[in-house]
């Protein structure tokens, strides 16, 4: 199945609530945008990825890819 994902960056480290560090410059997969902010998920982390919110001043728009993913 292919699909159409755009992805970010972040402008600096997020700190998260339980204490865990998200890097500057990982490249993170937008999901979707509202009042709350922009959701994105993290690519780089293999033990646990975080799924997280952000604004659009802590992040930097990357690219758009086409990509195949399997089931």
């Amino acid at each position: 199945m292919e699909v159409g994902l755009r992805y970010y960056e972040l402008i600096d480290d997020k700190k998260m609530g339980d204490g865990e560090l998200i890097p500057q410059g990982q490249s993170l997969i937008f999901i979707k945008e509202d009042s709350d902010g922009m959701m994105f998920f993290e690519t780089y982390n293999t033990d646990s990825k975080k799924l997280f919110w952000a604004s659009r001043g802590e992040v930097s728009f990357s690219q758009t890819m086409i990509e195949t993913w399997d089931e």
